[in-house]
């Protein structure tokens, strides 16, 4: 029972120091954080950080982002084509882009760190998420092709329908991140469903929509 307990405590201590790092590096930047105010906001001795983490901030950092990485690609991989493709497309799409939305922007103190200190990513990690997003693009342009298939949009280049649809959602969520207003409508959800009415007006097989064909 005392080694259950000191297991416990000790993965509460780390994810308390990761936790507390994290909302300094947002608040007061990388650079601007000393160990020191980590741990005197746990009320505990400098070395306790070291315990967890021998490489000081930088495998704080690390750390954080590994495992941001590695738990995004898990959940948006649970958003199975089982789970949307008996979906009609429309809301589909809003599934797909809502899972992606709720993933990067629950967490807007580890996106405003990403943004502010892209120079701390190694190659490593960069590398990581350069893949976690060309994955996606992947899977959408995989899904709309399927849909085509289906006869439910026109022959296109999917891959690129796939990035300007991630790009025109990337626009709403600097907005979040880096509280600049870049889109005018302030609500996520209303913001989803108008980029996926706009993107099916242009995808729309030939014929729909007016009569004509192309």
């Amino acid at each position: 029972m005392t080694q259950i307990s000191r297991k416990e405590q000790a993965t509460a201590t780390r994810e308390m120091l990761l936790e507390t790092a994290k909302g300094l590096f947002a608040e007061m930047g990388y650079h601007g954080t000393p160990v020191r105010a980590i741990t005197r906001q746990i009320r505990k001795g400098d070395g306790i950080l070291y315990h967890y983490f021998p490489g000081g901030k930088q495998e704080i950092m690390a750390v954080l982002l590994r495992e941001s990485f590695e738990h995004r690609v898990r959940e948006i991989k649970q958003l199975t084509n089982e789970t949307i493709e008996h979906l009609p497309l429309r809301e589909a799409l809003l599934a797909i882009l809502g899972k992606i939305n709720e993933l990067f922007l629950n967490d807007l103190d580890l996106m405003r760190i990403l943004f502010r200190e892209n120079d701390l990513l190694d190659l490593a990690e960069a590398k990581q998420l350069a893949s976690m997003m060309a994955e996606r693009v992947d899977s959408i342009a995989d899904f709309l092709r399927r849909r085509h298939g289906k006869g439910e949009i026109r022959q296109m280049n999917f891959t690129l329908a796939a990035r300007q649809l991630l790009s025109m959602w990337m626009q709403h969520s600097y907005s979040s991140i880096i509280g600049i207003k870049v889109v005018s409508e302030p609500d996520a959800c209303a913001y989803m469903e108008e980029l996926v009415d706009f993107a099916l007006s242009l995808w729309q097989p030939p014929g729909d929509g007016n009569g004509t064909t192309e």
